[in-house]
């Protein structure tokens, strides 16, 4: 191996570094847990989650069983807007779901992606008795 071969090589190592942990982290996370599964639970309601997705209203009855799915490939969060928190944040996979999430108590829960924010991507959970 000649120096300038040896030279460009080491003078590569840290761009190429630099692109790996940059690209590394463009999928953010959040705090909660994810299955990364592409299999919905039994019976759960699945509520697609994508960039651009605003609005999204979901109603289910108590005890039910509810995750949300990446549709767009991108790794995103559920992030309770309530104050304090309605839920702990749960991550979703790029092209995964979100762990499965049983809600128990009637209310409106709004809620948005902590990653692309909240102009981004919203949403509203409404749990009927």
């Amino acid at each position: 191996m000649t120096l300038h071969k040896h030279a460009f090589r080491l003078a590569a190592f840290p761009f190429l570094f630099s692109l790996l942990a940059a690209l590394s982290a463009c999928g953010g996370s959040g705090s909660g847990d994810t299955t990364g599964s592409t299999v919905p639970a039994t019976g759960a309601t699945v509520i697609n989650w994508f960039v651009g997705a605003t609005n999204v209203a979901t109603t289910v009855k108590a005890g039910a069983t509810v995750q949300w799915k990446s549709t767009d490939g991108m790794a995103h969060t559920v992030t309770s807007s309530s104050s304090p928190s309605a839920f702990a944040e749960l991550d979703v996979a790029g092209g995964g779901l979100s762990s499965p999430f049983v809600v128990n108590t009637p209310g409106t829960f709004p809620y948005f992606c902590a990653i692309h924010g909240a102009r981004v991507m919203n949403g509203t959970l409404t749990v009927t008795p």
